[in-house]
């Protein structure tokens, strides 16, 4: 990605014809963007190194300048930085295509992985250019060697089946497409191309830093490793083509097994039946797609297991495990899980509410997200209308003393054993907004109305609430 003091400049080998690469770029580069409908605007990630250069060049002759933007992202990491945005405009304009750039103001925390950080860094731009430019793609020139080098890296590291089959060529992200057309073709045909077309480029600095892996990867293992098995990286990346459709069709079973375990509507909460019972391997999967699905990033294997033993095998009524930036809950059967640092008003009483009833049949809760329904049933506990409407009423959490008799005739039992009963999780009892007439508990929201002291009586009202969500994980105890 970038330079030294001079840019690079390709010349084409004795014998070699400049047109022999002409014909093959362009042709692969329009099978591989099928997807994007012609005209529709392309956003190219412009290093201004050989391989965005080439990618830039050829997908130009492919699509035409009109609808391409090339954008590049400055880390200003290193001093030789500060040409390459200018370099790259230069380029740009050359070739007649829309150019864009963004400069990064944060940098890496002390400790952080370097090229992780850049990487998620560039990315985020990329995709805030993608949205800005109203494109229908991101293009990036990742080529075979860097799948290769990609394969290895995640096998160093333990990876599993779908981190082994390394970058897709195609992906479906929110922001449109992400398109790696570049990944069957090896890195000496882009320098062939670039040759051939007399292109120049910036050579960066950081490619030869033998500290990062991926570089020492590229000077070091690989030459070893391919003058002793000349077709490693034709064996790799078919490899890799398996083990990534194996890790798709992986994929596919784990969401459809989180489905089944009637996953949320936002995410936040499962049946952890359906899993328990499955084998372990399915197990796994259907855990990692619901990690995926919350944008968290998986745990080491242990505390994996943990969250597994804590959330699916554990035999206790409740249980907590913390993942990263994440806190899951199980009670009984329901596991959900929250932010730890974010406030979870699902887990707080709203603020108290003093009103009157004038014979509305919707009443808001500001602060509870959720409303009061009035109608008037001839069945079970109701409550005088005129009564209702003499008296101050009083929304507010119930005391942990309160009482409450839901049957004419039955006993009163403690909120508490009423929550269990019916099935309510802890954490989310003092979001269920309780209803006080004086000091005379009326309702509580997902239990229901107390019956205490008035019998049922024809056109009585009755209470029922409902969240303005229905996502809202408290919906499901309504009564």
């Amino acid at each position: 990605m970038a330079s030294s003091r001079r840019s690079a400049r390709a010349e084409p080998p004795p014998g070699r014809a400049r047109e022999e690469p002409l014909p093959a770029l362009p042709g692969i580069l329009d099978r591989a963007l099928c997807a994007v409908p012609a005209g529709a605007r392309i956003v190219v990630a412009f290093s201004g190194g050989r391989d965005s250069m080439v990618l830039l060049d050829a997908l130009t002759l492919a699509r035409g300048a009109s609808s391409i933007v090339a954008w590049h992202v400055h880390h200003g990491l290193q001093p030789a930085a500060e040409r390459w945005p200018a370099f790259c405009e230069g380029e740009a304009a050359r070739l007649g295509v829309a150019f864009g750039c963004t400069r990064l103001e944060t940098r890496p925390a002390p400790g952080e992985n370097l090229e992780a950080w850049a990487r998620e860094a560039r990315y985020a731009a990329l995709w805030r250019a993608v949205a800005a430019s109203g494109a229908a793609a991101l293009v990036t020139a990742h080529h075979a060697d860097d799948q290769l080098e990609t394969v290895l890296m995640r096998l160093a590291r333990g990876g599993g089946p779908q981190a082994l089959g390394g970058m897709a060529p195609a992906e479906r992200r929110p922001g449109g497409w992400l398109l790696r057309p570049l990944l069957e073709v090896p890195g000496e045909r882009l320098q062939a191309w670039a040759q051939a077309r007399g292109l120049r480029w910036v050579e960066d600095p950081m490619n030869a830093d033998e500290t990062l892996l991926r570089s020492a990867l590229r000077h070091r293992v690989l030459p070893a490793f391919c003058a002793a098995a000349p077709g490693l990286r034709e064996s790799v990346l078919r490899s890799a083509r398996l083990l990534r459709e194996a890790g798709d069709a992986l994929r596919e079973l784990g969401e459809a097994d989180l489905r089944a375990a009637g996953l949320a509507p936002d995410a936040r909460s499962i049946d952890r039946r359906v899993l328990a019972a499955l084998p372990p391997a399915r197990r796994s999967q259907a855990v990692r797609a619901w990690f995926r699905a919350l944008g968290i990033a998986m745990p080491p294997q242990p505390r994996l297991a943990q969250w597994m033993a804590q959330m699916l095998d554990g035999g206790s009524a409740a249980a907590a495990v913390t993942a990263g930036a994440w806190r899951f809950r199980r009670y009984r059967n329901l596991i959900a899980v929250e932010a730890v640092q974010a406030r979870d008003w699902r887990r707080e009483p709203g603020p108290p509410l003093m009103l009157r009833w004038s014979g509305a049949e919707v009443i808001e809760l500001p602060g509870w997200r959720a409303r009061l329904h009035l109608s008037r049933d001839a069945d079970g506990c109701g409550l005088d209308a005129d009564r209702l409407a003499a008296v101050p009423l009083q929304v507010k959490a119930a005391p942990a003393g309160a009482r409450l008799r839901l049957r004419a005739g039955a006993p009163s039992r403690s909120l508490k054993n009423l929550f269990q009963e019916r099935g309510v999780p802890p954490w989310l009892r003092a979001g269920m907004p309780a209803v006080f007439a004086g000091e005379r508990l009326l309702y509580v929201a997902g239990l229901g109305m107390d019956c205490a002291h008035e019998p049922a009586a024809a056109g009585a009202v009755r209470l029922r609430w409902q969240p303005d969500d229905p996502g809202d994980p408290r919906a499901a105890f309504g009564e």
